[in-house]
């Protein structure tokens, strides 16, 4: 009786099989690594590129619905009938206090912070009708912002 061979792999094919599964197993890591990373460094310039466009926001719609711009030794007061807002300019954030309500932080790096009143630097107390900053980002990125207010001259003489 003769005895039947058996179809099976070597044991080299094996080892090549496994070898070359190793390969592609550790470019796929690699791969997922780099593109995790990526991702993250993306979300993080969105979170800052959000922040600062939701001060922006923030700051025209309580610049609009105030009548009175005043500086003060932080940063600036905004006046409203029935509305108190204060913009406090530090080195590290931007904190806005709404009167017995709530304090936002913008965590944002205001630099070369001016208030002026028909192009003139305004003291402290003072009226302003623009305000003037650079954000300061990373990597030494700088983005300007200006805001004004137009006021009447009913608003001017009182």
């Amino acid at each position: 009786m003769k005895a039947k061979k058996i179809e099976a792999y070597t044991l080299m094919e094996i080892a090549i099989a496994m070898l070359l599964a190793a390969i592609v197993m550790s470019i796929c890591y690699t791969a997922y690594g780099m593109i995790g990373d990526y991702f993250q460094a993306f979300q993080k310039r969105n979170a800052a590129a959000e922040e600062v466009l939701t001060l922006r926001r923030t700051m025209e719609r309580d610049i609009a619905k105030g009548r009175y711009l005043i500086r003060t030794a932080e940063g600036i007061n905004i006046l409203a009938d029935s509305l108190n807002i204060t913009y406090q300019f530090t080195d590290t954030a931007i904190l806005r206090k709404v009167e017995n309500l709530r304090t936002d932080s913008f965590h944002v790096r205001p630099v070369e912070t001016s208030f002026l009143f028909e192009k003139k630097e305004a003291l402290e107390m003072d009226t302003i009708d623009r305000i003037s900053f650079m954000l300061k980002m990373e990597k030494q990125q700088m983005i300007p912002i200006t805001l004004g207010k137009f006021y009447s001259a009913h608003d001017l003489l009182k």
